[in-house]
């Protein structure tokens, strides 16, 4: 069975990159401007948690991470439910399509999906040439 601190560090790894995603799917999308903020904010929390917990011996992590107003924070995440508050947008927004936020938001996800699938792409490419010149 792992250490609490080393379940504790990987659990905030997981969090850490689950936000750093969050934040980049929800950047520039307006319709999911609440949760690009919320990914921002699980991000500086987690930065600051891991530096205030940088270098402390297991006693010491253990007791730090359970008196951490960041854990609190994250606690009153879970309370907010904001994949409900997400849902009763969205269907809101759809609607009233005749505005055209459903169809603008759609483009910029599209737009955002190209723009991360474009270089992908690309480097695909690469790999492929360069492993047929072998």
């Amino acid at each position: 069975m792992k250490s609490l601190k080393k379940q504790s560090k990987r659990l905030l790894s997981d969090i850490q990159e689950s936000a750093n995603q969050l934040a980049l799917l929800t950047s520039n999308l307006t319709l999911l401007e609440d949760f690009n903020e919320l990914a921002l904010s699980l991000k500086t929390n987690i930065e600051t948690l891991n530096r205030q917990l940088a270098g402390l011996k297991k006693t010491e992590y253990n007791a730090a991470l359970a008196d951490s107003e960041i854990l609190e924070i994250l606690d009153e995440l879970i309370d907010n439910d904001p994949i409900s508050a997400l849902e009763q947008r969205l269907f809101a927004a759809q609607a009233d399509q005749e505005s055209g936020v459903v169809g603008e938001f759609f483009q910029q996800l599209l737009d955002k999906i190209e723009k991360l699938y474009t270089p992908l792409l690309s480097a695909i490419q690469q790999l492929t040439a360069t492993q047929e010149k072998l």
